[in-house]
């Protein structure tokens, strides 16, 4: 069984995540469009708060992001796990670790979720992330969008 330790991204491995990133979009409802690239993946892993989970050769098979926006919140924008780990908890894991040092850092934060996407706003739920907001074609017209917002928590 491969151990799966997770830890803050590094600068080194930003060409990991980006590569993990554009297989895991290939998934996506609109794959058509351009995932993020190296070139943002490398700005995010040194300024945004990024956590990666790695296996025991620091493999990448997993990364979480969240960065702040003008309003102080932080913007939780991506998380995927390596289709071969899907369902061994990696990204609950991920979560854990990404809201834990929001947690410590009182701030509030919010996420976008597909209105459909019934078992991830459960999740996402039960993480605290109780306001919710229907935005009507947040990306195009036919990309409706739940803005879930999580209050700031004291550690």
């Amino acid at each position: 069984m491969t151990r799966i330790n997770f830890r803050r991204a590094r600068i080194s491995d930003f060409l990991d995540i980006a590569s993990l990133d554009r297989d895991a979009w290939k998934e996506n409802n609109n794959c058509e469009y351009i995932p993020d690239g190296e070139h943002v993946w490398r700005i995010w892993v040194e300024y945004a708060l990024v956590f990666c989970a790695v296996d025991d050769k620091e493999k990448v098979v997993g990364a979480i992001l969240s960065f702040p926006s003008l309003n102080g919140m932080h913007c939780i924008h991506k998380v995927f796990v390596d289709r071969s780990m899907r369902g061994e908890s990696i990204g609950s894991n991920l979560f854990d670790h990404l809201l834990n040092e929001i947690d410590q850092n009182e701030i509030t934060c919010f996420l976008t979720v597909d209105p459909s996407n019934a078992s991830a706003i459960r999740l996402y739920e039960k993480w605290g992330f109780l306001d919710k907001q229907f935005i009507k074609g947040f990306y195009r017209c036919d990309e409706d969008r739940y803005l879930l917002i999580r209050n700031a928590r004291c550690a």
